[in-house]
C-alpha cells in the first residue's frame, strides 16, 4: 500500500500544476484544456480526502486545529490552492 505522506503531496502537485496549466490553457482557446482541468479537479478530490485523513488520525494537534483544517480544505475550492500549499508547505509538519 502507498504511504498517505506520498499520496498527499502528489496528489497536490498534480492538481496544482494541472488546474494552473488547464486554466492557461483555456484562456487561450487551446484544445485539451478540459482534460487537464478534469485531471487537475480529480486530483484535488484526492488531496482534500488523503489530507483530511492525515489531519484527523494525527494525535499531535487538537481537535480545534483538526476543524479549522477541515473547514479550510472544504472552502479551499473558492480560495484557489491557499489551504493546500499552507497545509503541505508549513502545517503537514506538525500534524505528522
Amino acid at each position: 500500500m502507498m504511504d498517505l505522506g506520498i499520496v498527499v503531496k502528489w496528489s497536490f502537485v498534480i492538481s496544482f500544476v494541472f488546474e494552473l496549466l488547464g486554466a492557461f490553457m483555456k484562456i487561450l482557446h487551446v484544445p485539451g484544456a478540459n482534460v487537464l482541468l478534469i485531471t487537475g479537479m480529480v486530483a484535488n478530490v484526492v488531496f482534500v480526502v488523503a489530507a483530511l485523513s492525515e489531519v484527523w488520525g494525527s494525535r499531535s494537534i487538537h481537535t480545534n486545529e483538526k476543524v479549522m483544517w477541515t473547514i479550510a480544505f472544504i472552502f479551499m475550492g473558492f480560495l484557489g490552492a491557499l489551504a493546500g500549499i499552507f497545509y503541505v508547505l508549513m502545517g503537514r509538519k506538525r500534524v505528522v
